[in-house]
């Protein structure tokens, strides 16, 4: 389905910053990721240096778009989509080092 997106065509629709409403550059619009679920891009704000991290996926009924601000850098981006899932163990692991009050102790550790 990707193949009918059009992707740098519909990369247009990342016209304007959410915090400055300076309009950004499409240039400065990075593919992370491209496949048959979408477009992951990132998008940095020239003016106000807000990141904005969005997925387009293409349905029968049209575009679907999300977007969210971020911190992160395009590099930690992909560094974190390359991570395995969280499993249900992982949580049930920092709800058990939580009620036993191990979790800073253990960050400590990795530090």
């Amino acid at each position: 389905m990707i193949s009918s997106f059009n992707s740098p065509l519909n990369l247009h629709l990342i016209k304007k910053c959410p915090i400055c409403s300076a309009d950004y550059q499409q240039s400065n619009v990075q593919v992370l990721d491209e496949n048959e679920l979408g477009i992951l891009t990132y998008a940095s704000c020239l003016s106000c240096r807000a990141n904005l991290l969005t997925k387009f996926t293409s349905l029968p009924q049209g575009v679907i778009g999300n977007a969210i601000l971020t911190d992160l850098s395009p590099q930690e981006v992909l560094d974190f989509a390359s991570q395995s899932p969280i499993e249900a163990d992982d949580v049930l692991d920092i709800q058990t080092m939580l009620s036993k009050k191990e979790l800073i102790k253990n960050f400590k550790k990795l530090i």
